[in-house]
């Protein structure tokens, strides 16, 4: 079992660093085509989550009650 964690961590942290390197190659304008226009929207798409997140953790902090507030929100 604990192999099977140490896989997945070494899978994470691979990932991110590969991620990471993307986002610098695709900032430095060094990436062109499908690749540098999905990086785009991958880096659009976080904004956003992140973005819609914060306005919903703020809306909920300035009412009494937030979470009957947030479930009867259409």
């Amino acid at each position: 079992m604990k192999t099977i964690f140490r896989i997945i961590g070494f899978a994470v942290v691979l990932v991110v660093l590969l991620g990471a390197a993307l986002y610098y190659l695709n900032e430095k304008e060094i990436l062109k085509g499908p690749i540098s226009e999905w990086i785009t929207n991958v880096k659009n798409d976080f904004i956003s989550i992140f973005d819609h997140t914060k306005d919903m953790v703020d809306h909920m902090e300035q009412t009494d009650a937030p979470v009957m507030d947030s479930i009867n929100l259409p």
